[in-house]
């Protein structure tokens, strides 16, 4: 299975630590990565293809089509570490393809000089949650006095999974002595969901001693709340007509009662 690697600069860094932000619950992660390399400007110097992605091509609003591809960024810090990032829309469709796409990723970073990792993703919940807590699976212990400083749970009362690149970049990773941490945002599972991904965001920011505006983030979180609440009154209407529950009075319809 071949994955091609197109490369339209090899960057030369400091100490990079890489992110991780691929399609996944509520899109956590991809949001998050995402809004990091924008407000960073980070450079885009690779993009990786493969025939484990689905068989299928992406329709953009203009009309024009997107292919399955991972995309690869670098950003240079003035002071303290510089960053690599890989998101884009597609993970593998097969197991075997998630561990081949996880080997050539650490291939890459490895070749940058990469030795630590943070993974970014969902949690979901199965419901609505206003203050999203987040969670941190760690390669290492030495990251859970980090994280929990800075508000993440590390500690569980029962085990979990992590299905996915996330979680295998940190397995495969140790074994290539690159350590780091997944951090997780509590999220529904059923929306694509920028709350979760601010969430992530304000951990993951202090731990790398990066400070970014979050408005366009917090714009994305408002423009979400108000879609959530218009759906939850059209819902709610169309069981009212069906007959499903019965419509509460309002203040006019009470002055009458009785």
């Amino acid at each position: 299975m071949e994955f091609r690697v197109i490369f339209t600069r090899k960057p030369e860094l400091e100490e990079p630590v890489l992110i991780e932000g691929l399609p996944g619950i509520g899109q956590v992660g991809r949001i998050a990565a995402m809004h990091m390399i924008r407000e960073l400007k980070a450079k885009k110097f690779a993009k990786l293809y493969a025939p484990a992605f689905p068989p299928q091509v992406i329709i953009r609003r203009s009309g024009m089509i997107e292919e399955m591809k991972n995309e690869f960024y670098y950003w240079k810090s003035e002071e303290g570490k510089d960053l690599v990032f890989v998101s884009g829309n597609t993970q593998s469709t097969s197991p075997e393809g998630q561990y081949m796409l996880c080997e050539r990723i650490l291939e890459i970073a490895g070749e940058l000089g990469v030795r630590e990792v943070f993974t970014l993703g969902g949690l979901g919940v199965g419901r609505h949650v206003e203050k999203p807590r987040v969670f941190a699976a760690v390669s290492h212990p030495r990251y859970i006095p980090v994280l929990e400083s800075h508000g993440a749970v590390v500690k569980r009362d029962a085990q979990g999974q992590i299905i996915g690149v996330s979680g295998m970049l940190l397995s495969q990773g140790r074994r290539r002595g690159i350590y780091g941490a997944c951090l997780m945002g509590e999220t529904s599972g059923f929306y694509v969901d920028p709350n979760s991904a601010r969430a992530v965001l304000e951990v993951l920011l202090p731990v790398l001693g990066i400070e970014i505006s979050m408005e366009s983030l917090a714009r994305r979180v408002r423009d979400t709340a108000m879609r959530m609440k218009e759906a939850v009154r059209l819902e709610r209407k169309m069981m009212e007509d069906m007959g499903i529950i019965h419509r509460e009075p309002g203040d006019e319809e009470m002055r009458y009662i009785g």
